[in-house]
This record gives structure tokens, C-alpha cells and sequence, in this order.
């Protein structure tokens, strides 16, 4: 594991406020980069490496290897990504999260708990949710967008589309299938933004050693939501 005292620490205020203003910050940078399953030290790669890339806003799901020492280190560390916790389904493991820097919570599920801890805690939630009722009862329970998720298998852009106008066009995150071949789809469509994870950090870098790829491949994600 990295030793987190031998990066040093600082963040660009203004990058690390990012998600703090909600919605606006969301609507500002528009792509969150899911990093699941990556060792450590490589997460922590794949991080600087999305930052020099103009990647603004990281997830570090929970269920990664070391995830918190992860986000501890990521959190503390020169960057310009403001760095959040994934697949959240407890307050208790959002409580953690938080207390190693997370600067905003998602979840695949609609935690009340969760929602509720967050929005106490002054910090961003994002839950999932696959239907109008689950929409309607996350933002009735304070959270600041919901994850539409898993968007592709839903119907994708058309079920994006559907569920918004009745709803009166609620912030939603399509996360679940998202590709660079449909994500302006979902913006043009009225996503407040997008999440992307393999489709972004292929499970195969860390292993391959890909990283070259990886590089060009964040590049042209940036630049298909600028």
C-alpha cells in the first residue's frame, strides 16, 4: 500500500468544491469516473491519470480492494478530482467513507439512511434508483441527484427521456451501460450528467498494464462531454 505521507497535500479549492455546490457542480462537470476493483496503487495511477486528463469527479467504490485507504490517500493528495465513495449501502459505511474525505456518497440502491446521513452531514448523495417511485422518494428524502440505474438496461436514453417530464425534470446521473458511444445521448436528453466505470477503467489495465490506453481513452471521454 501507498504511504499516504509521502504524497503531498493539497487541492485546488475549486475542484475540490466541485460537487459541494450539488447540482450546479454537477451540471458543471457533467462526467463522474466510476474506479472499481483496482489494486491501491493502482487506483491511485488511474486517478492522476484521470486528473491530468481533466477529469473532475472520481468514485471509489466501496467494494475495491483497501477502498477507504484509497479515498484517504486520493482525498489528501495534490489533485484537481474531487473524490467520492460508491456502492454505499449502509450509514455506517457512508460514516467511514466520509470520515476518509469523501466528498460526496453514491449508492445503488435508495438508502434512506444514507440520504439522510449525507444531507446532515452537508455532503452530496447520490442514490440509485430504477423507477418513478424510487426517484420521487430520493429526492423527497434529500438527495442531491439520483442515479438512474442500471441505465442501459432499462431502456437508456428513451426511458431517461420518459421518466423526466412527468417527474418535472429531476436531476438524474444514468449510470449502468453509459458508453462513449451513447453519452451524449443521455446529455442531449437532459441528464444532469453521466457515470462511467469499465467502460471508462477496463478491469484489464491494472492487469495488462495498459495505461497508455487508458490515457488516450480518458482524453476522449473528457472530450465527448465538453
Amino acid at each position: 500500500m501507498t504511504d499516504s505521507s509521502s504524497l503531498p497535500v493539497h487541492m485546488d479549492a475549486r475542484d475540490s468544491d466541485a460537487l459541494d455546490r450539488s447540482i450546479e457542480g454537477l451540471s458543471a462537470v457533467r462526467l463522474i469516473g466510476i474506479l472499481r476493483g483496482y489494486p491501491p496503487e493502482d487506483a491511485i495511477r488511474a486517478a492522476r491519470l484521470a486528473g491530468d486528463a481533466g477529469l473532475r469527479v472520481l468514485e471509489v467504490t466501496l467494494d475495491s480492494p483497501d477502498a477507504i485507504s484509497v479515498i484517504q490517500i486520493l482525498s489528501r493528495a495534490e489533485s484537481n478530482v474531487t473524490v467520492g465513495a460508491g456502492t454505499v449501502t449502509t450509514a455506517e459505511r457512508a460514516r467511514t467513507a466520509l470520515s476518509a474525505g469523501a466528498r460526496f456518497v453514491v449508492s445503488p440502491t435508495t438508502s434512506i439512511e444514507v440520504i439522510r446521513l449525507c444531507a446532515d452531514s452537508g455532503v452530496p448523495a447520490i442514490p440509485g434508483a430504477a423507477t418513478p417511485t424510487e426517484i420521487h422518494t430520493a429526492l423527497d428524502a434529500g438527495a442531491s441527484a439520483v442515479k438512474l440505474f442500471p441505465a442501459e438496461q432499462l431502456g437508456g436514453v428513451d426511458y431517461l427521456r420518459a421518466v423526466r417530464a412527468p417527474l418535472g425534470n429531476p436531476p438524474l446521473v444514468p449510470t449502468g451501460g453509459v458508453t462513449l458511444d451513447n453519452v451524449a445521448g443521455y446529455l442531449k436528453a437532459g441528464a444532469v450528467a453521466v457515470g462511467a466505470g469499465s467502460s471508462m477503467f477496463s478491469p484489464a489495465t491494472p492487469r495488462e498494464g495498459t495505461w497508455s490506453e487508458l490515457e488516450d481513452l480518458l482524453s476522449r471521454w473528457v472530450g465527448a462531454v465538453t
